[in-house]
C-alpha cells in the first residue's frame, strides 16, 4: 500500500508541474520526429512574412508538444506515460547514443524513479522539474511560450515558473565564460536565411531532457533551429553535442505550434502565468518520500 501511494504521489508531483493528463492503457500513441517528418513532407512551400528588419517574422505565442515522459520510443509505461514516437530525428533508430557509462547511470535513475517499472529498487532521485526548476532545451519543446523580436534580440518568455531568455542577434560573443553555469544556459542568436539560430552553452547540467532520467552533462552544447514551415507551425530542431555522454551528436525535431485557445479554432492573444512556486507542495512531497535532489552527473575522467 505504502508503495503505491508512493508512486502515486510522484506521479501528481509531475503533474503539478507538466500539467498533463492521466492517460488509459488504450490511449493514442503521442507523434513524434517520425510524425512531423511526414507532415513535414507533405506541406506546399512557404515564405515565411519578415518583420521590418527583413527577418522571418517568428513572434507570438506558441504551445508546447504534446508527450515528452521519454525522449525515446515506448510504449505504455503508466497513467503519466502514453505511448509515443522518439522525439529524435537523429540517429535514425531514435535512440540516444549514450556511452556505456553513462547508460548505467540512466538505468540507476530509472531504477529509483518509484513508478512501478521492472527492477526498481530505493527511491534515488524525482524529476528536477518537480522542484520548478527549468532548463534549454526541455523548457522549449515542452512548455508553451510567447517569442518577442527586436532589432539585435529575440526575447522568449516561457509560461512556467516565470523563466525566460534573452538571445541577442547582434553578433556578440558568448557573454560569460565556459566556468559560469546557469540552468538556462547562455545563448546567443544569428539569422540564417529564414531560420533562426540560437547557440546555447554554460548549462549546469542538472535538469533532466524528459521525467525519465535522460540526460546530458555541464559540458554539453546546445545548438537550437527556430524556421516557420506554415504560419502557424515553427520546425524546431535541437542539436545536443556533449562527448562526456554522448559518443557523437544527436538531433530532436518537432513542430511547434501556434497556442489556440483552449485547444479551440482561436488563437491565444495573452499568456497566462504558471508561477509553479505558489503554493506547489510537490518538492516537500518527493523530500517526504526519500527522494533526492538531482545534482548532475560527473563524466569519468
Amino acid at each position: 500500500m505504502r508503495a503505491h501511494l508512493a508512486a502515486a504521489l510522484a506521479l501528481l508531483a509531475a503533474g503539478q508541474v507538466y500539467g498533463q493528463a492521466l492517460y488509459t492503457r488504450d490511449a493514442a500513441r503521442d507523434p513524434g520526429a517520425r510524425s512531423w517528418a511526414i507532415e513535414r513532407a507533405a506541406l506546399p512551400p512557404f515564405e515565411p512574412p519578415k518583420t521590418a528588419d527583413g527577418h522571418p517574422d517568428l513572434r507570438g505565442r506558441w504551445a508546447g508538444t504534446p508527450g515528452g515522459d521519454d525522449l525515446e520510443e515506448h510504449e505504455y509505461r503508466d497513467i503519466s506515460s502514453p505511448p509515443e514516437e522518439s522525439f529524435l530525428a537523429d540517429p535514425p533508430d531514435g535512440k540516444l547514443p549514450y556511452q556505456p557509462w553513462a547508460l548505467e547511470v540512466r538505468a540507476r535513475i530509472r531504477a529509483g524513479l518509484a513508478r512501478g517499472w521492472p527492477g526498481e529498487t530505493e527511491r534515488l532521485y524525482t524529476d528536477p522539474q518537480t522542484f520548478c526548476l527549468y532548463s534549454v532545451p526541455r523548457a522549449t519543446y515542452r512548455g508553451g511560450f510567447e517569442l518577442v523580436q527586436e532589432r539585435d534580440a529575440v526575447l522568449i518568455v516561457y509560461g512556467f515558473g516565470h523563466y525566460y531568455r534573452i538571445i541577442p542577434t547582434d553578433g556578440r560573443a558568448h557573454g560569460v565564460g565556459p566556468a559560469v553555469k546557469m540552468w538556462m544556459g547562455n545563448s546567443v542568436g544569428r539569422w540564417d536565411g529564414n531560420a533562426l539560430i540560437v547557440d546555447v552553452t554554460s548549462l549546469n547540467g542538472r535538469n533532466w531532457l524528459d521525467q525519465s532520467g535522460n540526460f546530458f552533462s555541464d559540458r554539453a552544447h546546445v545548438t537550437e533551429r527556430f524556421a516557420l514551415a506554415s504560419p502557424n507551425i515553427i520546425d524546431y530542431q535541437v542539436t545536443i553535442d556533449d562527448p562526456s555522454v554522448f559518443t557523437r551528436p544527436w538531433t530532436i525535431r518537432l513542430p511547434i505550434r501556434r497556442a489556440r485557445v483552449d485547444g479551440g479554432d482561436r488563437y491565444a492573444n495573452e499568456t497566462w502565468e504558471n508561477a509553479c512556486h505558489e503554493g506547489n507542495q510537490s518538492g516537500d512531497d518527493s523530500r517526504a518520500l526519500g527522494f533526492q535532489w538531482f545534482r548532475g552527473v560527473s563524466p569519468p575522467k
